[in-house]
């Protein structure tokens, strides 16, 4: 009897872990290195004073099985230099994508993305050290050869009325 139980125990931690499916290789498109230039714009309505140019480094690398994308992004801006963690995951039961990120600054934001062919459009919510939030959408649509994108961001305080916060380019550098 207890031979049977002890066969039965490594059948089952012999059996295959899960892989990931289609809908991860989205994903697994965007590992590699990739560099963004673009501009932040003042918003005084939202308390967000900080313009000027933006550049960052975003280097991408599948996580946990393939089931993970973790973005590592370091750069500067207005309000000077800047260092996020980005987790990407797939929600099956949604059929949508998910970004939560964290900064050096305290900042936490959450999205959800729908991607469509190239384009991915996200929304969610980013919420400061001192616990004000805002709404924010953006958008990015990659290139036929995902080389490059284009970004455009957008925030609000109500979801009625909405202010571009960021446009910039993302080059691939490698893969």
């Amino acid at each position: 009897m207890y031979l049977w139980a002890l066969a039965a125990c490594v059948g089952a931690a012999q059996a295959p872990a899960p892989a990931p499916g289609p809908e991860y290789k989205v994903l697994e498109s965007l590992v590699g290195v990739w560099h963004f230039d673009g501009r932040v714009n003042a918003i005084p309505e939202l308390g967000m004073t900080d313009s000027g140019p933006v550049t960052y480094t975003h280097v991408n690398q599948m996580a946990h099985g393939g089931f993970f994308l973790e973005t590592r992004r370091t750069g500067t801006g207005p309000r000077g230099p800047v260092t996020e963690l980005f987790v990407y995951s797939y929600t099956p039961a949604t059929k949508t994508y998910r970004q939560d990120t964290y900064d050096n600054r305290g900042r936490m934001r959450t999205f959800t993305a729908t991607v469509v062919d190239r384009t991915w459009q996200f929304t969610g919510t980013n919420t400061s050290a001192t616990g004000q939030t805002t709404t924010e959408r953006y958008t990015m649509v990659y290139a036929a050869d995902m080389m490059s994108a284009a970004l455009r961001s957008e925030h609000s305080k109500d979801n009625v009325t909405w202010f571009e916060r960021m446009t910039g380019t993302y080059v691939r550098m490698s893969r």
